[in-house]
């Protein structure tokens, strides 16, 4: 009997926070798995795996150069995560934001146009939405209150276009709060744990500022789920997250409670964001009943995997 063909996934923003998980559990099932990844690209989250991909050079704005790397890659399975966002409170610059979150997605989907795929999973955000007086939910009237808000919004909207257009099956993953291993270290779960196992200061905005957080381990679950669901739910938005909202109060004291620290709490010393709100949670109903899925950690038990990660790291000289 002749081997199966081993299907071919394709990710963007496989450097990225998201992405690197992703990759690194793609790793260990049965797919040649490509990367597209730019010149400067830092490679440090997936430097243990390198050997199992095969990375390709190219800026998603680089147009005619990746319609002829899909064409050869000729991808089954594509997994879009590449993005400008907001880091650290501070926004990426409007054209930055504007030539990848938008144009990127689009010649990006414009360049599978010439192939035959089963699944491409856009990457979205709770940002798209704005802010709502109750949990929000994919058919929400979308009213952003940034540019990155509006560049994701506009890359969903142009990708439920061809697949309603054109008949392809893209679907998009509407990311709330994500956290877990490898997330980037000026992120408030990440910065709160590093701060609280060395014992220095937290310098923090407004304790009562909420968001619905969720582990990465659970986000990457509905990310594999959905390969088999692309085909049938064609266009379709799908929030993830937890459906439960946390104040940052609450995280920072599940934080210090967890790593037995002794650091000191500077509320206020930090400029709070227009987006900070008393209320900012997902209805994951569809997703639940679309995917079979729910999240199977709660934020307890995902920062105390997230904190063993980091101590370990922090141990052996990382920061």
């Amino acid at each position: 009997m002749m081997e199966e063909k081993r299907k071919k996934i394709l990710v963007t923003g496989a450097n990225s926070f998201i992405g690197s998980n992703l990759v690194n559990r793609l790793i260990k099932e049965n797919y040649e798995i490509h990367i597209l990844t730019r010149k400067t690209s830092n490679l440090e989250r997936l430097k243990n795996n390198l050997p199992n991909l095969k990375n390709n050079i190219v800026d998603l704005t680089e147009k005619e150069k990746l319609e002829v790397i899909i064409k050869e890659i000729k991808p089954n399975i594509i997994f879009h995560l590449a993005t400008q966002g907001i880091y650290g409170g501070v926004q990426a610059e409007d054209d930055k934001l504007i030539r990848t979150n938008f144009i990127g997605t689009k010649n990006l989907i414009d360049s599978c146009n010439s192939i035959s795929y089963t699944c491409f999973v856009n990457t979205g955000s709770s940002s798209e939405y704005g802010i709502k007086p109750n949990s929000m939910k994919e058919n929400d009237v979308c009213v952003p209150i940034n540019l990155y808000g509006i560049t994701k919004n506009a890359a969903t909207k142009y990708g439920q276009f061809v697949a309603l257009t054109k008949n392809k099956p893209i679907i998009s993953l509407r990311l709330f709060s994500p956290f877990g291993y490898y997330d980037q270290k000026d992120r408030l779960i990440s910065y709160a744990i590093v701060k609280s196992i060395r014992g220095e200061s937290l310098e923090l905005a407004n304790p009562d500022s909420v968001r619905d957080y969720i582990f990465i381990e659970d986000v990457v679950d509905l990310y594999i789920k959905s390969i088999k669901k692309a085909k049938e739910f064609k266009g379709e938005i799908f929030n993830v997250g937890t459906g439960i909202q946390n104040n940052i109060k609450e995280v920072i004291e599940k934080i210090t409670k967890i790593t037995k620290s002794s650091s000191k709490i500077n509320w206020g010393s930090e400029k709070s964001r227009d987006y900070d709100n008393g209320c900012w949670v997902a209805d994951i109903e569809k997703t639940k009943k679309v995917f079979n899925w729910e999240p199977q950690y709660d934020l307890e038990e995902g920062l105390i995997k997230t904190i063993k990660w980091f101590e370990k790291r922090l141990i052996n000289g990382n920061s």
